[in-house]
């Protein structure tokens, strides 16, 4: 297991692996982008596929949990998806249409389906008219899965289903079953 200085802890194959004191592999220097001339229309043909610009800033405009939220964009992922690199460290992959430009005006309208969920996150009460089990900004602990038993943090709202976002101190929300959570 790695953990890295944002906290975040991932399993990867000693394959990917390199000591910071060795030679950087002859492959990386082609992974790094190099400007290319303009085509004879003005623009490369990267620059007509990527809506965003590795290095630009963005506004993450959903899922709810991450809504509001800036990074800088890493590059393409699969597909019309960007990886955004937060300030804590985190690296998370959106799908175009929940990214703007952080230098834009404001976020537009959420969208139908998102404002039903926002409302929801914000409800101190479930549709039965029932007291949610855990209010948002409280401190639980999360008792399962084992890999995650024993850490805090601070509910964020509820989920879809019978969960709900926890926000970690790392700044990594998951959303969380009620069963493996406690006050």
């Amino acid at each position: 297991a790695i953990r890295f200085d944002s906290g975040s802890v991932f399993n990867i194959l000693t394959d990917f692996l390199q000591s910071l004191n060795a030679a950087a592999p002859a492959r990386a220097a082609v992974a790094t982008p190099v400007a290319a001339a303009p085509a004879a229309g003005g623009k490369t043909s990267d620059e007509d596929e990527l809506e965003f610009q590795p290095g630009q800033r963005v506004l993450v405009l959903g899922p709810p949990a991450m809504a509001g939220k800036q990074g800088n964009v890493i590059g393409p992922a699969l597909g019309d998806v960007f990886a955004v690199k937060f300030d804590s460290g985190s690296v998370f992959n959106f799908p175009a249409e929940n990214l703007q430009d952080a230098a834009s005006p404001a976020p537009p309208a959420p969208s139908p389906v998102a404002a039903p969920m926002a409302a929801a996150a914000t409800s101190r009460q479930t549709s039965d008219g029932d007291e949610l089990e855990f209010q948002e900004g409280q401190n639980v602990t999360i008792v399962a899965p084992p890999a995650m038993a024993g850490k805090r943090g601070v509910i964020m709202g509820p989920a879809l289903g019978d969960a709900f976002a926890v926000r970690f101190e790392s700044g990594s929300v998951f959303n969380i079953a009620t069963g493996n959570i406690r006050a």
